[in-house]
């Protein structure tokens, strides 16, 4: 509350009733206040003590502060008076007309004439009210600025969170989505792989039966030659002798020797050798790969990117993205990494009026530093872009359709071939020093590479 009371006030203000001193008495600690409301502390609290600082006092009755008594009464009168409350200079007891701008304080017309203020600048107060308000207006007008400023990056930040969640929904939907597709491979070949075990099994077991069957049945004639054979044997010599011809006939076999027949079990090794790899290597037949993904994170809000990251194409209107940093502008992406060595090469199809190339980073918003070929929209001419021209003409006749975008970037050299026509389109020559991302405008669509699974053999030594 002192805070917020003239200088000369807060000292003439009782501690406990925070108004004025009525009848002020003093401790022996230094500090003041009304009579009465002293000897209401100490009948409350019992305790013969400073409300302020808690020290003891023993004396019967505390003396008058005629001094602060009078100061308080004056303040009361002018209060009175003028019905606001006076400003008196704590020094001289008189009234604060004037403001040192040396010091930045009020004084009185003595503080101006004192020693310390003499050769001061003072000015009347209400003079440096006016200044100081215009110059708070400024302040107050750059903190509304800031204030809304804030306000639309908040807003925009609740954007991009709801973004975020949007993000994550769709993206843990493309996620399983993508798996799915290698879950059913996976079941349809898990099936045929368990089909062609079951048909070779069932083929296996037929063909075994029937030739368990056959030996069975040979066993079997076998078996009665035998048994006959043992029976004439066991007859007398004369009638042995009489069906010697018949018997002798009977206990020859023309039967050829028993095998066990090859090729009868399971060709486990068909069925689970290598199985890992042979799912992979069919695998690469519904597996796409593109060298370069787009980055939808900084594509315009006029962009709209396909699911597997691999096309763009021009909106008829804004898009409901957030306002994110890294966000370009004019129908423009990039490419998910960027390169800063070595050499890289990515296939577009482009139709209508399109930019290939690449962009390097300039700051957070925008990226400007463009090495590219584009479609000029006003002249149907394919021309040259770069930092430090972009009307070059590249080709005025033919247009490629399907263009590979090639970089060396430790060469220096980004070269553009027709894929259709098979013969190079342009090449640009930069001594590049930062990171460079592909970069596309308009209607693109990276083309995927041809995947493929090898086994490397090991060296001989």
């Amino acid at each position: 509350m002192a805070a917020n009371i003239p200088q000369a006030e807060e000292d003439c203000t009782c501690p406990v009733c925070c108004d004025l001193f009525t009848d002020p008495v003093v401790l022996l600690c230094g500090h003041s206040f009304c009579k009465n409301c002293l000897q209401e502390w100490w009948r409350q609290s019992r305790l013969r003590t400073c409300p302020v600082c808690k020290e003891t006092f023993a004396m019967p009755q505390p003396p008058r502060n005629i001094a602060l008594n009078n100061l308080s009464e004056s303040l009361r009168q002018a209060r009175t008076a003028t019905g606001r409350p006076v400003q008196l200079c704590p020094l001289h007891s008189e009234e604060l007309k004037l403001f040192c701008e040396d010091d930045k304080q009020p004084v009185c017309l003595v503080c101006r004439d004192a020693k310390t203020h003499k050769k001061h600048n003072c000015v009347p107060i209400n003079e440096a009210a006016e200044e100081y308000r215009a110059q708070l207006q400024i302040n107050l007008l750059n903190l509304k600025r800031l204030r809304g400023s804030y306000e639309m990056v908040k807003q925009n930040c609740d954007k991009m969170a709801a973004h975020i969640q949007l993000q994550a929904q769709q993206t843990e939907k493309k996620i399983r989505a993508e798996f799915q597709k290698f879950y059913k491979f996976l079941r349809e070949d898990e099936a045929g792989r368990i089909d062609a075990c079951r048909k070779e099994a069932k083929d296996k077991s037929e063909a075994m039966s029937l030739t368990t069957l056959n030996l069975a049945a040979e066993i079997s004639e076998l078996t009665q030659k035998i048994q006959k054979t043992e029976e004439e044997m066991r007859t007398g010599d004369l009638s042995f002798i009489l069906n010697l011809k018949t018997t002798m006939k009977r206990s020859l076999c023309k039967l050829p020797e028993p095998k066990s027949p090859t090729g009868a079990l399971m060709d486990e090794a068909k069925h689970i050798g290598n199985m890992q790899f042979s799912v992979l290597k069919k695998m690469s037949d519904i597996i796409q790969y593109t060298p370069v993904i787009l980055d939808p994170n900084v594509g315009s809000r006029e962009t709209v990117v396909s699911e597997n990251l691999t096309s763009a194409a021009n909106s008829d209107k804004a898009l409901p993205f957030p306002d994110n940093p890294e966000r370009l502008g004019a129908s423009e992406i990039l490419g998910y990494k960027g390169f800063n060595s070595g050499k890289h090469s990515w296939d577009v199809e482009v139709g209508g009026y399109w930019a290939v190339g690449v962009a390097a980073k300039t700051d957070n918003k925008v990226y400007r530093r463009i090495w590219a070929i584009y479609m000029c929209v006003c002249t149907d001419i394919l021309r040259e872009l770069t930092p430090e021209d972009y009307v070059k003409e590249v080709a005025q006749d033919s247009f490629p359709q399907k263009v590979r975008v090639q970089i060396d970037y430790d060469q220096g050299v980004l070269s553009f071939l027709d894929l259709v026509r098979n013969k190079s389109v342009h090449t640009i020559k930069h001594t590049f020093t930062e990171t460079v991302f592909p970069y596309f405008n308009g209607n693109a669509k990276l083309v995927p590479a041809k995947v493929s699974v090898s086994v490397k053999q090991p060296k001989t030594s």
